[in-house]
């Protein structure tokens, strides 16, 4: 047992057992994770953490400020406690990952095992929809797949017992670079092929226009990387240089981009009233908190008219809902200074793939919250602390990425 306890990876272990549990015993189970960790390591503050820390501080801040002025229910004032305590444990993981010994092989299985669960829930769920008729399916309050309406059709929604279907698009941009890294290392090819194609069903099946946008740039950025690395430089800058002149005069003497313009504006107008939701409650969200705390914002979230709680769906609307100007100046830096070190840091192989991944989150946090559930900002706080590990726990081995 107390083998298990000192196991570094153990989080990891735990993920499903954290996404399965309501989000108060995920808060106590990563608390006593994070007890496990501290007692063993050491931690180093540096420009991330003090601005994580400058940001806590304006968010306490602004708590007691509209606790002391204002009225809210017990079960805001418990949500906003959960958000702010949250973010410390985020805060208190990323400084030990950036000193954990990790070994990067490791992790790989792990994502690897973990990715398969979801892979075997969406099987599973599939098989309830589509064969026994379940349109929607419940268990221990943790929902399992639902049917809604997408582009005037009836569509199979995946959710895989976590809070909302967008969460497994986070989970795919985390453990997908890793599942596909060990998937590298099998013999058979076929193998390969139906493994990875089996690893974007989940993703398709959460019907997330913002992430299926990420994941089609994701593709994108993953070529050119790829390109960039395996080509001369004189070669690559010939292959630009001719895919550039093809989309110029695929733009002046083709309809491809007014077709690929058509099913992109159709893809975003799939759910227009999740569009109209969205966008209302991002500008009440702005316009309450400037109306009232413009500086501090408004600590607490209520809940907005439409009953979804105001300054939630995008980190950076709930930066300014809830610390106002300062905070979200804070929050800003903090993703800036994340991302340009997260550029600047020399990684190959998986640690690149993840890389891309953590750019292309911080674009995604436009419209998710990152403490929209616990696992995922303590989650993107072990990644990031793993990027910068002190130790390189992410063993550079010059492997190419594709095989």
């Amino acid at each position: 047992m107390a083998k298990i306890l000192k196991n570094d990876f153990l989080i990891f272990y735990l993920l499903w057992p954290l996404i399965f549990s309501p989000k108060e015993v995920q808060f106590v189970l990563l608390g006593i994770l994070l007890v496990l960790f501290l007692s063993r390591g050491k931690i180093y503050f540096d420009l991330v953490s003090y601005l994580v820390i400058f940001y806590i501080t304006i968010y306490i801040f602004s708590v007691t400020n509209n606790i002391l002025f204002s009225s809210f229910s017990s079960e805001r004032l418990l949500a906003t406690l959960n958000s702010l305590m949250i973010w410390m444990v985020g805060l208190l993981f990323y400084l030990v990952m950036k000193d954990s010994s990790i070994r990067f092989k490791d992790l790989t299985k792990i994502a690897f095992v973990n990715y398969l669960i979801l892979i075997g829930l969406w099987v599973m769920s599939v098989f309830l929809f589509y064969i026994v008729g379940l349109r929607e399916v419940i268990i221990f309050g943790k929902m399992l797949h639902y049917s809604e309406w997408f582009n005037d059709h009836e569509v199979f929604r995946f959710v895989s017992f976590m809070e909302y279907p967008n969460l497994i698009i986070m989970f795919s941009l985390f453990l997908y670079p890793l599942y596909y890294w060990h998937i590298k290392s099998f013999q058979n090819k076929i193998l390969r092929v139906l493994l990875l194609l089996a690893g974007v069903l989940p993703i398709i099946s959460t019907y997330s226009r913002s992430g299926y946008l990420i994941f089609i740039v994701g593709i994108i950025v993953f070529v050119f990387v790829y390109l960039y690395k395996k080509i001369d430089r004189k070669k690559f800058i010939i292959l630009i240089c001719s895919i550039l002149s093809v989309l110029v005069l695929m733009f002046f003497y083709s309809s491809v981009v007014d077709t690929i313009y058509q099913a992109v504006e159709e893809l975003l107008q799939a759910r227009e009233g999740s569009n109209d939701s969205r966008t209302y409650l991002m500008l009440e969200s702005i316009r309450v908190s400037f109306d009232n705390s413009p500086l501090i914002g408004m600590g607490i979230k209520d809940r907005s008219i439409l009953g979804y709680p105001l300054g939630s769906h995008s980190t950076y609307i709930g930066f300014i809902y809830k610390t106002g100007i300062v905070g979200f100046v804070i929050g800003l830096m903090l993703f800036i200074v994340i991302n340009i070190k997260i550029l600047l840091v020399k990684l190959n192989g998986a640690e690149l793939l993840v890389k891309i991944s953590l750019i292309l989150m911080t674009a995604l946090f436009a419209v998710e919250d990152i403490d929209g559930s616990n696992w995922l900002i303590v989650l993107y706080f072990i990644f990031v602390g793993l990027l910068f590990n002190n130790k390189q726990a992410f063993s550079q081995q010059s492997k190419t990425i594709i095989q």
